[in-house]
């Protein structure tokens, strides 16, 4: 067996000796590159084989056929010999198969981060290896050929029966699958289910995402698992074999476990630990504002900023413990939770406990980024006085202008007056304590405030207005004032 590192390679388990009838649906893709599926009573797993100048090449073993009668089925298909397995999982040890193919001079070939390309023979012959990361403990890869455009995707993809979300993490999980697009294959051979579909990549990214979104408003709601279980309606096309893809309760209660308390907001790689950048609790989400566009609106911020955000739709992630942990907080959620559903009376969720840990994260020298509607609805007390003003309502959502009131503060460096589709915010604030950034102003001649800023004790408080939409988020000007802001209240030198 040929080893290049620690694992990341994978098998099926084996349903026994079967017979060369397992191998009814093999089909040729491309010149010299065939593929098997499999019944159900197999997993409907896939696998398949390319046959190189010198060799062929294996790409994970089926389910329910032994070695002997799986490999007369692939002589059947060329004439090179049978010299290498590629797996996309952590095989077994035990599996006896292993032995049957390493007796025939196979190498079953595992392939580390450090091993991610494979040439075979002198021809053109070559394999990526991608390794792949959903949380799983057994670590996982892709295999692509670049001259055919062909992925072999593993787990990554299911394109048929369920896709089971035990054991992984749903981050994790998608963002394999942006790199994995990024390659541009125009063929995925998926883990599990039919191959035959169009993009396959973009439909488990699909998938994921809003199946992670609405139990993420779910959430947000302050609503309870088996609430979020009934409100989970997703489109038939996000999963091909309707009814038999929909996310059984499992899957949901899996992703409800992942984004709240205790798992959330820092998930499976724990708090940050010594040495680490800059990290940042970010609270977000309510009835009025869904947390999936707050995230990509945050996301470009951090990014620019190297701020490493660890989001939270759970409210009880805001804790002095959790504080301790980051040098920023920020937030872009109301004062509201509706446990009982949208008709009947909200209830305020912010403890005394949490306000008063808020204040002294701030005055021992946090930051704390107050967005939008971060002052609306929430129970005065300590918070409220620390953040500096009062919500006062809103307008309609509208274009209104944004002037910068203080040019020369870092928050509004680079920043120029805009226009903007948005709530207009009016709130008051305390003038005495806070320095005026900015000033909105409707085409009705409304005028409000739009941010301001202050040094609280040791740390410093940031609030602006903007925020309602993803459009408003995406603004370039919000987009700097935001970067400006992060930076500042986390007290990186303005470098004029």
């Amino acid at each position: 067996m040929v080893r290049f590192g620690p694992l990341i390679g994978c098998l099926f388990v084996a349903a026994g000796g079967g017979s060369a009838r397992a191998l009814d649906f093999v089909q040729q893709i491309a010149p010299r590159v065939h593929l098997a599926g499999f019944a159900d009573r197999f997993g409907s797993a896939n696998c398949g084989w390319i046959e190189l100048e010198d060799r062929t090449v294996l790409i994970d073993l089926p389910h329910g056929i032994g070695v002997e009668a799986f490999l007369e089925a692939v002589a059947r298909t060329g004439s090179k010999p049978v010299r290498s397995l590629l797996l996309t999982s952590e095989p077994d040890p035990q599996d006896e198969r292993l032995r049957a193919l390493e007796a025939r001079s196979v190498e079953v070939v595992e392939v580390s981060e450090a091993q991610t390309t494979i040439s075979f023979g002198t021809g053109p012959g070559l394999i990526k290896a991608i390794p792949c990361d959903d949380g799983r403990k057994t670590p996982a890869a892709a295999f692509y050929l670049p001259r055919e455009r062909i992925l072999f995707a593993g787990r990554m993809v299911i394109h048929g029966p369920r896709a089971d979300l035990s054991g992984r993490d749903t981050q994790a999980w998608m963002a394999t699958l942006r790199k994995l697009k990024q390659l541009g294959a125009k063929q995925v051979v998926p883990g599990y289910g039919s191959w035959e579909g169009k993009d396959l990549l973009g439909r488990q990214m699909r998938y994921l995402a809003e199946l992670h979104r609405q139990v993420a408003y779910g959430i947000s709601l302050g609503l309870p698992l088996e609430e979020i279980r009934k409100g989970i309606l997703l489109p038939a096309s996000y999963y091909p074999w309707p009814p038999y893809g929909e996310p059984a309760a499992e899957d949901i209660a899996h992703l409800f476990r992942e984004q709240t308390v205790p798992a959330a907001p820092f998930g499976r790689q724990g708090p940050p630990g010594q040495g680490a950048g800059p990290q940042a609790l970010v609270l977000i989400g309510d009835r009025f504002h869904e947390p999936e566009h707050i995230r990509e609106g945050l996301k470009p911020v951090f990014e620019a900023t190297g701020v490493t955000p660890h989001f939270a739709v759970d409210f009880r992630a805001l804790s002095a413990e959790n504080l301790a942990r980051v040098q920023l907080l920020v937030i872009l959620k109301d004062g509201m939770l509706w446990p009982e559903g949208n008709e009947r009376p909200y209830r305020q969720w912010m403890t005394m406990e949490q306000q008063k840990a808020v204040v002294e994260f701030v005055e021992a020298g946090g930051g704390f980024l107050n967005l939008h509607n971060s002052m609306g609805l929430y129970p005065e007390g300590p918070y409220l006085d620390l953040v500096g003003g009062r919500y006062e309502g809103h307008g309609p959502l509208e274009r209104f202008g944004v002037e910068v009131v203080d040019a020369e503060h870092p928050v509004t460096r680079g920043v120029k007056s805009f226009f903007v589709a948005d709530e207009q915010h009016t709130p008051s604030f305390d003038s005495e304590k806070v320095s005026l950034l900015l000033r909105n102003r409707s085409d009705q001649g409304k005028a409000g405030v739009a941010g301001w800023a202050y040094h609280a004790g040791q740390g410093r408080l940031c609030h602006l207005a903007n925020g309602h939409t993803l459009e408003s988020l995406e603004h370039p000007m919000f987009q700097c004032l935001m970067r400006n802001a992060v930076k500042w209240c986390l007290g990186v030198p303005d470098r004029r």
